[in-house]
């Protein structure tokens, strides 16, 4: 067997094939890259059919990108040597149900994306990513993410994933996009004070973001099921903070002073109170406010200034004048709230005109009885 990879070694020297880009169309393709230690250039592994285990456990370095996709046959793949790629993309895979990188630390571009029976993927600790993506899978857990300052990171929709650890996680270059994994999912970054991108959580049971301090794009945070936000450290969000069809029923931005663009809270149910704690320092946002749900209360004790449209919709017991004289500091309010007591009134009213019909109906029924009756008694008495 030594004498076989001595042999395939020296192969893959003497035809460059450990220093060029490669496409691997066949077994023996896999077993002339399986010969280098590292390669400089890119691994493209793409629709081979009848191949079901992939194994190339003697390379430790790409510095290109390894690609392995539309392999349908594809069941298992290792790279049990590999510690360092630019890029490697795992992609619409269907029938693949392990990956095992169990030496794999740093590499600029992870992608493990459409692979649905993926249960079981394993890597080192990754220690240097740029961009990292986990999409439609069934994994189960992560490997462990000790990056402090990594590019982007986005886990969607791995429906047996339930908990993410990015508590190493300081701040990102770029995004953070987090939504529709397990049910109960429990997310942590907890040492995460910067974001150079957007930042979106939906669909997570608990959120630690206790020390984010600042976004450099959107906030947004959909469809959460945990009851209490609180977001203590966050100063400035350069563009707009979303809440939507969350289950909380307190909020807190204890630090928040500036809003880039605009304000969205919509459709919390469980949330009814804008009080002096959601927002107290918040001074100014540029974009619009748009509040839509059952409010009791709105208040922003430190707003001055509202350049876009306020819109305001929704039925509680709050009215437009107290909504307008709260948020004083806006020149272009649109109201449609209806309150409670303006509701009930309505059906109060409603109810007693139905009363009084019915009674007045009653009564004319009761009276033009009685007019028949007497009819009758006196017709009666002239025929005697």
């Amino acid at each position: 067997m030594k004498c076989m990879l001595a042999v395939a070694a020296i192969a893959a020297l003497v035809s460059g094939a450990c220093d060029k880009n490669v496409k691997l169309k066949s077994q023996a393709d896999i077993n002339t890259v399986n010969s280098c230690d590292k390669l400089d250039g890119d691994i493209t592994i793409d629709g081979i059919s009848g191949i079901g285990a992939l194994s190339i456990d003697s390379l430790k370095e790409i510095t290109g990108e390894l690609v392995i996709q539309n392999m349908y046959d594809l069941q298992t793949v290792s790279f049990g040597a590999l510690t360092t790629a630019g890029s490697l993309k795992i992609l619409n895979n269907t029938n693949v149900y392990k990956v095992e990188l169990p030496k794999l630390a740093s590499v600029d571009d992870f992608q493990v994306i459409v692979n649905p029976n993926l249960k079981e993927l394993s890597y080192a600790n990754i220690s240097s990513s740029k961009n990292f993506q986990i999409i439609g899978t069934h994994i189960g857990s992560l490997g462990l993410f000790a990056d402090s300052e990594p590019g982007n990171i986005e886990i969607l929709s791995n429906t047996d994933l339930t908990a993410l650890d990015f508590s190493a996680v300081k701040k990102t270059s770029g995004y953070i996009n987090i939504a529709n994994n397990g049910k109960g999912c429990n997310v942590t970054f907890s040492s995460l004070t910067q974001v150079g991108g957007n930042i979106s959580f939906a669909d997570t049971a608990a959120l630690d973001i206790s020390k984010l301090s600042s976004v450099s794009d959107d906030f947004s945070l959909y469809t959460n099921s945990f009851k209490n936000l609180s977001v203590p450290a966050l100063t400035m969000a350069e563009k707009s903070v979303t809440l939507s069809g969350n289950s909380f029923e307190a909020i807190e931005f204890p630090k928040l002073t500036e809003i880039g663009s605009s304000l969205n809270i919509v459709n919390n149910t469980k949330f009814d109170s804008i009080s002096e704690e959601t927002f107290p320092k918040l001074k100014s946002i540029p974009g619009s406010i748009v509040i839509e749900g059952s409010f009791d209360n709105i208040t922003f004790p430190s707003l001055k200034t509202v350049d876009g449209q306020v819109s305001l919709s929704g039925k509680g017991k709050l009215s437009c004048k107290e909504a307008e004289s709260a948020l004083s500091a806006a020149d272009n309010i649109d109201c449609s709230l209806e309150t409670v007591e303006d509701s009930e009134e309505t059906n109060s009213e409603s109810d007693s005109k139905t009363k009084d019909t019915d009674t007045g109906a009653a009564a004319t029924s009761h009276t033009t009885f009685m007019a028949v009756v007497g009819g009758a008694i006196a017709l009666a008495a002239a025929c005697l």
